[in-house]
């Protein structure tokens, strides 16, 4: 996180999973430094003229640092990421760096370059009377609300526990808000307020401005280039005489412009201003034959999705990187080992085996008793997707080059296919001798199951990779491919040979797709309140049904979940909405937390299990479906 390079004798310590060092200025009580958010490079664009104006004209200025927080490339692929260092380490003076959603949300190395170039993705330092602390805030490697890793706030606990005093000042650094937007921003401002934060810095809104996070002083950055000026410019930020400054600084231009003041034991200027509500669970109380029967919390982050194994037992993988299998019944740990990375793969059961991918670009085979390795294929680039077990075989993409069909039982290449040229993130879908998967290269793919040949590829026909369906599950029904991808467009395609059929955007879908048992209607969940049925029989787009589902704005890509008689959609703050499909009507609905959910199961009782990124497993229990009201809020067509 800091330039060590050039200023190695400012590091006193490295600890593990943070970045923590100590020097003075001539005033203790004053500070002085560049802030620089959303640059978003490219390489070869005028972005990379702009960064390199903008470190040449800190280079000349009389700041004690510089501290930026997050979206410095645009895609976060590897080549920005190494592009963005190696001009922010021409600076002569110390940095220190977090990631943006742009980092953390498309990465092609699941973060791994971030760590590799920065040593970390947080930080803690202490200059004379400051403590200055950044981490990340997200989205990891899906679209969602940011969020703060649970192993996160336990550094920061530990960490200002350790260091904080009377005589200390504090200061946070992130890229989101902290506020509606980042899931667990309460958490954040509850402990920063703990040890008296005098001013947090975020990035994310491109638009300098003062707000108020629950009670601390919020200052917004601007970004590198902002509104039509045709200058790149940043902010500084000094602290004096018990007053905070901002100032916004022009490349090429000596004057500041005061975009901020506000005495730091008085900030009266953030009073009026908005402040984020906290989550609301009162929709529970509404249908109280819905319970969370049962809930077990991890210390760590979840990105994966839960993995029932007969009927006391789960397994899933945490962001620290362990796979853990669980004795529900018993509410013990039966097993977990430790992988490198967080793990982001869903795991599948094939026998008495456990199938997943790791980010250090190993698929295994582990024992679902012991949690031993019993077989891995090493693919060289990380693992994101999760696997498809079918006629004895494992059907997984492999990093960001190669999709692969294993022999389930040993881990043996079958066949791979070696054509893909960007990241495959989604789970694919295995139908007879098809296996549809997309990839962040704009392409959905179908390949023969037998051979692994390319039957054929699609794709939009727009240029921009983050439109890609890279993170999608695709629906089989009717003969047709169904997908809902970022460019918020429903397509459907011929299963045989890939022609389009019809594309739709009457509808704002992005990711989440599901299907009825029977497989005559697709479902979506719209990023406008709405979950809607499509019907996979008739030729053209044809809307069945759409009820809006009181899910709010969402993007959440979690799939849907149907059986005979409803459907459930999941969002990005935690929410489980059931839709009756005969009534097309709200059944019910139940908030299990403020977090993205990973994904939903049935058990052989029909409950549903699910994963929340918040570090949480719930079990969600029926007790009397039959009694419940169906709430019709609106249904159309």
């Amino acid at each position: 996180m800091i330039n060590t390079d050039r200023f190695p004798l400012y590091i006193l310590l490295i600890l593990l999973f943070s970045i923590s060092f100590s020097f003075k200025g001539e005033n203790k009580n004053e500070i002085k430094f560049a802030f620089l958010t959303d640059l978003h490079v490219t390489e070869g664009n005028e972005s990379e003229n702009n960064l390199a104006r903008v470190v040449d004209d800190i280079n000349f200025s009389e700041v004690d640092m510089v501290i930026i927080t997050g979206d410095y490339t645009e895609t976060g692929s590897d080549s920005e990421l190494v592009l963005v260092k190696k001009h922010i380490d021409k600076l002569t003076k110390p940095y220190l760096i977090i990631p943006g959603n742009h980092e953390t949300n498309w990465s092609e190395s699941a973060c791994l370059k971030i760590h590799e170039l920065w040593g970390n993705d947080r930080f803690i330092i202490e200059f004379n009377n400051f403590i200055l602390v950044g981490f990340s805030t997200g989205p990891f490697m899906k679209m969602g609300d940011g969020h703060v890793k649970q192993e996160d706030i336990q550094w920061l606990r530990k960490e200002l526990s350790f260091r904080m005093d009377k005589n200390k000042k504090l200061l946070s650094f992130t890229h989101y808000p902290l506020a509606e937007g980042l899931d667990n921003w309460f958490e954040i401002t509850d402990l920063l307020k703990q040890y008296g934060c005098i001013a947090a810095f975020c990035g994310h809104g491109h638009k300098p401005g003062l707000h108020n996070f629950d009670g601390i002083p919020g200052i917004m950055g601007r970004s590198m280039v902002f509104r039509n000026d045709k200058l790149p410019g940043y902010n500084i930020v000094e602290i004096k005489n018990d007053s905070l400054y901002v100032f916004e600084k022009k490349t090429g231009h000596n004057s500041l412009r005061q975009t901020i003041k506000f005495p730091i034991n008085n900030p009266t200027e953030i009073k009026g201003l908005h402040v984020s509500p906290k989550p609301d669970y009162n929709v529970n109380k509404q249908f109280p034959d819905i319970t969370k029967s049962y809930q077990w919390t991890d210390t760590a982050s979840i990105f994966s999705g839960v993995c029932l194994v007969g009927d006391s037992v789960f397994i899933y993988g945490n962001s620290l990187g362990w796979l853990k299998a669980i004795n529900f019944k018993q509410n013990k740990i039966e097993w977990q080992t430790k992988f490198q990375g967080s793990i982001y793969s869903t795991p599948a059961l094939y026998n008495k085996i456990i199938v997943f991918g790791s980010v250090e670009g190993i698929i295994y085979g582990l024992n679902v008793k012991s949690g031993t390795i019993n077989w891995k294929v090493n693919t060289g680039k990380p693992v994101l997707a999760s696997p498809v077990i079918k006629n004895h075989s494992v059907f997984i993409g492999g990093g960001n080059t190669t999709f692969y069909r294993l022999n389930a039982d040993t881990g043996e290449i079958i066949w791979k296919f070696e054509e893909v040229n960007g990241l495959i993130q989604g789970k694919a879908t295995v139908h007879k001798d098809f296996v549809v998967f997309g990839a962040w290269d704009r392409h959905l793919y179908c390949l023969s199951a037998a051979t692994g040949e390319l039957k054929w590829k699609w794709n939009n026909g727009r240029p921009n990779i983050l439109f890609s369906p890279g993170n999608i599950v695709p629906v089989i029904s009717n003969k047709r491919v169904f997908i809902a991808a970022p460019d918020r467009f429903i397509t459907s395609l011929e299963l045989k040979s890939g022609k389009q059929v019809w594309r739709s955007n009457k509808h704002q879908v992005r990711e989440s797709i599901g299907i009825s048992p029977e497989g005559n209607e697709v479902y979506f969940k719209l990023m406008n309140d709405s979950i809607a049925s499509i019907s996979t029989i008739d030729k053209d787009f044809k809307t069945v049904w759409v009820v809006d589902a009181g899910i709010k704005y969402d993007h959440n890509p979690c799939p849907l979940l149907a059986n005979n008689n409803f459907v459930f959609g999941a969002t990005k703050n935690g929410l489980i909405t059931a839709v009756n499909r005969q009534k097309r009507a709200i059944h019910w609905m139940h908030k299990i937390s403020n977090s993205s959910v990973n994904n939903m199961v049935f058990d052989e009782h029909n409950n549903i299990w699910t994963s929340s990124i918040d570090g949480k497993i719930s079990r969600i229990t029926f007790k009397k479906p039959d009694s419940q009201k169906t709430v019709i809020l609106n249904t159309n067509e």
